[in-house]
């Protein structure tokens, strides 16, 4: 074959190419360069066309999507202080990892009054297609569980995440959630020790707590056991709302009890109604929550409740970059706070006792 002078390699293949497959009637016996030139830079053209367009299909897809985190609240009951700031506690904890609402994170908070709203407001969030869902206290994160298999949950002051069916273990807690524990299950024994130094002569111990809450039925069940081997008796006093409170109250008076536990689940307004009662009653009371003696309550022994829901934070951000609630160890309190009002005590005449005086953090 003859090739038109100062054909390159690559022309002379593709004649022959042509030649070969019989196409020479599609081509001019002896193209130019410039016509075989000119069929080349359109195909380029066309080609980088396609390209473009296709880049351009996916650029809202490849664009950096903002995250979105949703939030629901342990019963935000409106004016509740201790609320606020736990609230606030969960977008300071997101904020030491750089989340700051609006410039790179976006974040969806919903806040119950009472957990029979629960359900329709993670179902909201779930809608929304968050990528991480933060839930405050055990019947949230028990609610967000059933809810969703897949989207993450990092749940925030959880009681006994095992034994509520959360976590398979709190090393390993496999599924879609991992949690920072609030410990109640693990303090009920010292609780009891502290009660028993203010009041030697105790022999019952009534505990107020949420019936339908799955980690109050746990306390309930192991400060029983504890009571026994201190022989002490423990009374439930079982409740579902403000307007049950003083019932359930009179009726552990009416079986006996000297003292009583405040699981703190009706928050400020519980906290408030439930040291009115004890005062009233001129009994001796711990709440699991320094929002109790604040209220005017004699005395709290609990965890830092802010620090846990600000560690929120870090699993939001491990969860962000790629990792798993199931490999992520649940956490457990490892700070925990003896608040005692002076005032309460010396208006029931009770004198602290130094070995206890010794371990109050803090008093008001």
């Amino acid at each position: 074959m003859r090739h038109t002078p100062g054909t390159t390699a690559f022309e002379r293949q593709v004649f022959a190419n042509a030649a070969h497959a019989g196409l020479r009637g599609s081509y001019p016996r002896r193209p130019t360069r410039r016509a075989l030139l000119t069929r080349l830079t359109h195909a380029a053209l066309l080609a980088a066309g396609l390209g473009l367009t296709i880049a351009c299909d996916r650029l809202p897809g490849q664009a950096r999507r903002v995250p979105r985190v949703g939030y629901v609240a342990n019963q935000a009951l409106p004016g509740n202080q201790r609320q606020d700031a736990q609230n606030q506690a969960v977008i300071d904890g997101l904020a030491d990892y750089g989340y700051i609402p609006g410039p790179n994170f976006q974040m969806e908070s919903r806040f119950p009054t009472d957990d029979s709203q629960n359900a329709e407001m993670i179902s909201g969030l779930l809608r929304s297609r968050v990528d991480v869902l933060v839930t405050g206290g055990t019947a949230a994160t028990v609610t967000a569980k059933q809810a969703t298999a897949t989207v993450p949950i990092v749940g925030v002051y959880v009681g006994d995440p095992v034994g509520t069916g959360l976590v398979q273990s709190l090393a390993r807690p496999g599924g879609n959630v991992t949690a920072i524990g609030n410990g109640n299950t693990e303090i009920m024994g010292k609780a009891l020790e502290l009660l028993l130094k203010l009041e030697p002569t105790l022999r019952r111990v009534a505990y107020l707590y949420n019936p339908a809450n799955a980690s109050h039925v746990t306390v309930m069940g192991q400060l029983s056991t504890l009571a026994a081997a201190s022989g002490l008796e423990a009374v439930p006093a079982p409740t579902l709302a403000m307007a049950d409170l003083d019932v359930a109250f009179d009726k552990a008076v009416a079986n006996g009890a000297e003292a009583f536990m405040w699981s703190g689940f009706l928050q400020a307004q519980g906290d408030v109604r439930v040291a009115a009662l004890a005062s009233s009653r001129h009994l001796i009371s711990m709440g699991l929550d320094r929002s109790y003696p604040v209220a005017g309550g004699l005395i709290s022994y609990g965890p830092v409740a802010l620090a846990i829901f600000r560690r929120a934070g870090y699993y939001v951000d491990r969860i962000l970059k790629g990792a798993k609630p199931a490999d992520l160890p649940v956490e457990l309190p490892t700070t925990y706070e003896l608040i005692v009002n002076q005032t309460t005590a010396s208006a029931l005449g009770i004198t602290i006792p130094d070995e206890v005086a010794q371990q109050v953090t803090s008093w008001i």
